[in-house]
């Protein structure tokens, strides 16, 4: 059994370990596609959250499949699930769960919904370890040469 973190998921504990450098390659497109999870998410963003989710359990359970990841998956736990993988895999991304509000801060990977805002420079941002992987411009009123 890969170590990983334990999440609760269908009445019973599964050990989510972190996606390999090949998974997290093929699945970082989908990664940066996730920007909240709860009742309104669409068919695609499940189909992702799926994805991403099989990928890692099929490391400890290889008969995984998302039909059973569908079946496993709710509203209540999907968040914890989703987090549970990428940090486990070194990443935080700045999903909110519907009733959930952001964590503050610079680089906290929080993604805007609303077109035209500052935080469109922003939108996808995925933080890998401690180290961001965008620029935010310098906050107004700091002089730049």
């Amino acid at each position: 059994m890969i170590p990983g973190v334990a999440v609760a998921m269908g009445g019973q504990d599964w050990m989510v370990p972190p996606l390999t450098l090949g998974q997290l390659r093929r699945l970082m497109p989908k990664v940066r596609q996730l920007t909240e999870i709860g009742a309104s998410m669409g068919e695609a963003q499940i189909a992702v959250l799926v994805d991403i989710v099989t990928a890692a359990l099929q490391r400890n359970y290889p008969e995984m499949t998302p039909g059973k990841v569908e079946n496993l998956i709710d509203l209540g736990n999907a968040s914890a699930v989703l987090n549970a993988v990428l940090t486990g895999s070194g990443l935080k991304h700045g999903i909110t769960a519907v009733g959930e509000a952001a964590a503050p801060g610079i680089g906290s990977g929080v993604v805007s919904t609303s077109p035209g805002s500052p935080s469109d420079a922003i939108s996808g941002a995925v933080i890998i370890g401690e180290k961001s992987t965008v620029c935010l411009p310098p906050p107004a009123g700091i002089a730049t040469p």
